[in-house]
């Protein structure tokens, strides 16, 4: 049996339950993990091959800027973006997971790693989807303050970070970098886990229902709808976020439901928030094809695992990636 059919055994129970039912059964033992992880990027053949002296990410599965970056702990920002928000540093992120927030926003989580970033922000609050997307990339996080439920959630969890109160030296205006959290960030953080298994020695994105695109589009209520075009002289899908364009190897759009959080400190408000764990409806881009499957996420520490509709695992090309959080009111489409 190959590897890819021993994922596709593994994995292929969750992907034909329903909606959401990941969340009522029990969470499997933490040695599953290990099926959706590639293992040690930094010593597969593939990576000694593509780069001598620089190995891969495992956020990425690409080559990284420098060979210290493979070793260091990622670094994550939460950000709020509008349409009239100029982003900082989005461009050297290895990941960034958008949820969509009030009226127009979005509340966007940056994790770097392979790439530094001399300046990221507008840095925002915490909120539950930060802690969700991040607690099994082992992050050291950045960010603004939050609501006082919110910041027991972070705190409760296992994730360390900083905030402009604890040390206004790692913040200047609202923004921060990499190099700053890295400093203010604890010894003996560990690299994160690789949460995708991109693609190697020419593999398709998947192994069934794939089909050619160019143009991805996610329309929410309430905001302008998000697209991302494919260029394909540069091999890759650009965007606008705010007022700048972004790019990505891939984008990866997960279905799921969103319910309303009302809090009440430091001041009363209703806001969205996505619903991370369980599963539902994947459509991903990623080179000039697209393909749909199912995603599933049984809970905290486990990483998303990402199948085609015939039960193998979704393949994207090596390089940063979106994950959108769509509401399962969206309407997504590819053409």
């Amino acid at each position: 049996m190959n590897r890819r059919q021993m994922l596709r055994a593994a994995i292929a129970p969750a992907v034909v339950l329903g909606v959401g039912t990941g969340c009522s059964e029990p969470e499997p033992k933490p040695g599953k993990v290990q099926v959706v992880d590639p293992g040690d990027v930094t010593s597969s053949p593939s990576a000694a091959s593509a780069s001598p002296t620089l190995p891969k990410g495992p956020l990425t599965g690409a080559p990284v800027s420098t060979p210290a970056a493979a070793t260091r702990q990622a670094v994550a920002v939460p950000l709020r973006v509008s349409p009239a928000t100029t982003p900082a540093g989005l461009d050297a992120a290895d990941l960034v997971y958008a949820e969509f927030a009030e009226a127009d926003t979005l509340h966007l989580t940056a994790v770097f790693h392979s790439r530094d970033a001399a300046k990221i922000g507008p840095v925002t609050e915490i909120r539950p989807v930060d802690i969700r997307s991040l607690t099994v990339l082992r992050p050291f996080v950045g960010y603004n303050g939050g609501p006082t439920g919110f910041l027991t959630q972070f705190e409760n969890s296992d994730l360390d970070g900083v905030t402009p109160d604890d040390d206004s030296k790692v913040f200047s205006g609202g923004y921060t970098s990499t190099a700053a959290l890295l400093k203010a960030a604890p010894k003996g953080g560990q690299p994160p886990p690789a949460p995708i298994d991109h693609t190697t020695d020419g593999e398709a994105l998947a192994t069934r229902d794939l089909a050619p695109a160019t143009e991805l589009t996610v329309t929410v209520s309430g905001g302008p709808p998000m697209v991302w075009r494919y260029d394909q002289t540069k091999s890759v899908w650009a965007g606008r976020i705010g007022k700048v364009t972004v790019t990505a190897a891939s984008v990866i759009v997960l279905t799921m439901e969103y319910r309303t959080l009302d809090v009440r400190n430091p001041s009363p408000r209703s806001l969205p928030s996505a619903n991370v764990f369980g599963e539902g409806a994947v459509l991903a881009v990623s080179g000039p094809n697209s393909a749909k499957g199912r995603w599933r996420k049984p809970g905290l520490p486990l990483v998303c695992t990402l199948a085609d509709t015939g039960g193998d695992l979704l393949r994207p090309q090596p390089g940063n990636a979106w994950v959108i959080y769509a509401p399962t009111t969206a309407k997504v489409s590819v053409k």
